[in-house]
């Protein structure tokens, strides 16, 4: 059986010594999945690992990056699921703490690396499976188009989607050529487990 790394929460990437950029994410998913797919290696937030009893905790989104390459590169032809929610913008963080009360602050923010196009060039043998929080107002034939770029721009072999704000209805597997819409979140995760043990066995 082929090992298995999960990644859960939303990534912190900070501001100045006590504050950080961050998303809405419980990391519910991931720590479901982990638990669900036992046993397997979870990377969660502070959050996700309060859902579980195992796992060890990430911060920024590049220390996630930094984990999870190691991971990858001590368990070739593994799988990952790749539940977190990835900050896409940092900012140069002060070491101090950026004094209150201030009229206004701004705050210049620059992209962070895309931790989920490295995956597959750190083991191309590794099997990959994505996430895709899509706007508000997505159409499911956007969503399954931004399912497959997000397929075709990784390597990932299936691509778990939803709608942001509509999480309980609007939920897809993209997996090769198919496409398959959910009535439900948890029809959807119970279909994603069970393609999850599949790539482990194959």
């Amino acid at each position: 059986m082929r090992p298995l790394l999960v990644t859960a929460g939303a990534t912190r990437n900070p501001v100045d010594a006590m504050r950080y950029l961050s998303a809405c994410s419980s990391g519910g998913t991931g720590a479901w999945l982990a638990d669900r797919l036992a046993p397997a290696d979870l990377l969660g937030s502070p959050e996700a690992l309060l859902r579980t009893g195992n796992g060890q905790p990430f911060g920024s989104t590049r220390d996630l990056l930094a984990r999870m390459e190691r991971w990858v590169r001590a368990h070739p032809g593994g799988v990952v699921v790749h539940a977190a929610a990835v900050g896409d913008y940092e900012v140069a963080a002060d070491a101090s703490k950026i004094p209150s009360g201030q009229p206004a602050l701004t705050l210049t923010l620059t992209p962070t690396p895309k931790v989920i196009d490295h995956v597959l060039g750190w083991d191309p043998g590794c099997r990959l499976v994505g996430f895709k929080a899509a706007a508000p107002g997505t159409t499911p034939s956007e969503l399954e188009r931004i399912a497959r770029a997000l397929m075709d721009r990784t390597g990932a072999v299936a691509v778990f989607c939803n709608v942001i704000g509509d999480l309980d209805a609007t939920c897809a597997l993209a997996d090769g050529a198919s496409f398959t819409p959910f009535a439900t979140r948890q029809e959807a995760l119970e279909a994603l487990a069970k393609r999850i043990d599949a790539l482990r066995s194959d």
